[in-house]
């Protein structure tokens, strides 16, 4: 059985994840065989989880062969034009994947889908489609509620980079933000931060302190969760 993944990444302003989950949805309908999600990075789940469900599928679980389980993954990068960082990277959180785990699934990479046959005509036939006409109002552009800035005491950067989210910077993420409600403490996932291997990483603001390899646990000690492991 050979699984599919679409690796996306999400933009600045987020991802619109039941637009993907449809997509999985009419892939997997004329593939037919499983299509899932997965999230280079910003958000979950990731590649590697994605990976060792798939896994944990194919050797079964409590000893049984999963019916559903693969012998192999395609990995599908899914960007339109071509994002060669999305294509190495995630080869790259594919082959940490195997190493560190040391799996014996067969993992491939796909071609860029904007290289598919057809993919140019498919895109120029929009331009006969039922377009609509733009009527959204502007009045986005100048609402005042983009004019107020927030100034809390701490502002906790979280790194939501490739390899910071292979090495679990979604739980720390949510950590943090869980234990930073009702406190005058805002978090913020950014993108890579440089010294990947020592993530997941946080950056304190206005301090500037760098705190590595921060898990659940540290993560709510660090916002002062009077709850989190000493």
């Amino acid at each position: 059985m050979r699984h599919l993944v679409l690796v996306a990444r999400p933009t600045p302003s987020g991802v619109d994840e039941r637009s993907l989950a449809a997509l999985a949805g009419r892939v997997a309908e004329r593939a037919g065989r499983p299509v899932r999600v997965a999230y280079l990075d910003q958000a979950d789940p990731s590649v590697a989880a994605v990976l060792d469900e798939i896994a944990a599928r194919a050797t079964g679980i409590g000893g049984a062969h999963d019916v559903e389980g693969a012998d192999e993954v395609v990995l599908v990068p899914l960007a339109l034009p071509v994002d060669p960082y999305l294509r190495t990277w995630t080869a790259r959180a594919a082959a940490h994947w195997r190493e560190s785990r040391g799996a014996t699934l067969r993992v491939l990479l796909s071609p860029p889908p904007a290289t598919a046959p057809g993919m140019a005509a498919l895109l120029a036939d929009l331009a006969l489609g039922d377009a609509a006409p733009v009527t959204t109002s502007p009045g986005a552009f100048r609402s005042p509620a983009w004019s107020v800035r927030d100034d809390p005491a701490r502002h906790l950067l979280v790194c939501r980079g490739p390899r910071c989210t292979v090495y679990g910077a979604g739980d720390t993420h949510r950590a943090l933000a869980a234990a930073a409600r009702g406190r005058d403490v805002l978090v913020t996932p950014i993108g890579c931060l440089g010294p990947c291997n020592l993530g997941p990483l946080v950056i304190d603001n206005p301090a500037g302190d760098w705190h590595e390899a921060v898990d659940a646990e540290r993560a709510r000690a660090l916002v002062g969760d009077p709850d989190a492991p000493a």
